[in-house]
């Protein structure tokens, strides 16, 4: 019996490997038995690719680091050179700049006194330069803020010299706004603080890249009083023949036409942002500063200049 039972199950092998039958009643093979040796059979050629692939990988990352090796005595021997053609190269940009007038990297801010532009004034500053900032000190030592004012400055034109700063352009008029209250206010607010009467003006800046001068092409902020801007006199009645101040009249032009008044009403001063309806490039703040002596006593209605400096100071 046992002998027929072998020459049965010898018999069914053979014909399963002839015909791919999955399963003999002749002997005891079944289709459990089967499933088992397919399912050993596929995780032994799952290992065997694992291995393959393991092996492929260690080769592939062997070569990657013998070429390495040979980039990197390369890069030893030629380094020394590149750095100094590197050095070389920053030295001829700073010294063409040089010549060329061009100061991209500072920032110079000037107040344009519209009046002291006038024919009939004598002696007055009429564009003075209040203070001058290098780009890094600017942004605060931002790398990233400073790369997006020299991309807008590079799209600048002579015909329109205010710098497009698009969704950043509030953070960077913050900034400056920023600079311009540390110089120009803070003796007005710390007036202010200690009770003192102050004025509150409003101002309204520009961030430019002016093309038109010839001497010296830097960036700007130009500020100017918003009553004067409002009311800007005609050419003929200024005297323009130097290149600052026409280059300046020139910018209060644009600014004039950008520029929308906000409500005359006090109790929305403080709710003016620094770039609320102004175009791309413009900003406007609130100097504070103290009162001339012998200037008349407010009214006991109106409400308190000092309370209204702390509040235009909290809000800013």
């Amino acid at each position: 019996l046992k002998g027929a039972q072998l020459r049965a199950a010898r018999a069914c092998r053979s014909v399963r490997s002839r015909h791919g039958a999955p399963a003999c009643r002749a002997c005891s093979c079944t289709r459990s038995t089967q499933a088992r040796r397919g399912e050993a059979s596929m995780e032994a050629a799952a290992a065997m690719r694992a291995d393959t692939s393991a092996v492929r990988a260690v080769s592939v990352l062997w070569a990657l680091w013998q070429w390495s090796k040979v980039q990197l005595r390369a890069y030893r021997d030629v380094a020394p050179l590149a750095g100094l053609a590197f050095a070389w190269w920053r030295r001829y940009a700073a010294e063409r700049q040089l010549r060329e007038g061009h100061f991209m990297e500072q920032c110079t801010f000037l107040m344009v006194n519209v009046e002291g532009l006038r024919k009939d004034v004598a002696t007055r500053v009429s564009v003075p330069t209040l203070f001058s900032r290098t780009l890094r000190e600017l942004t605060f030592h931002n790398a990233q803020m400073a790369k997006i004012i020299n991309e807008a400055a590079a799209r600048t034109t002579k015909r329109w010299p205010f710098l497009s700063l698009r969704s950043e352009g509030w953070l960077v008029m913050a900034n400056i706004n920023a600079h311009i209250l540390e110089v120009c206010s803070s003796w007005g607010h710390a007036a202010a603080f200690c009770g003192q009467e102050v004025e509150i003006v409003e101002v309204i800046y520009a961030l430019v890249n002016d093309r038109t001068t010839t001497s010296r092409r830097q960036l700007r902020v130009y500020l100017v009083p918003a009553s004067q801007l409002r009311a800007l006199p005609p050419e003929d009645e200024l005297d323009l023949r130097r290149g600052s101040r026409r280059s300046a009249y020139t910018i209060l032009q644009k600014m004039a036409a950008l520029y929308t008044p906000p409500p005359t009403d006090e109790h929305t001063l403080a709710d003016n942002g620094v770039t609320s309806g102004l175009s791309s490039g413009m900003g406007r703040t609130w100097l504070v500063v103290p009162k001339a002596a012998g200037a008349a006593a407010c009214s006991a209605s109106a409400p308190s200049p000092v309370g209204a400096g702390l509040a235009i100071q909290s809000a800013l």
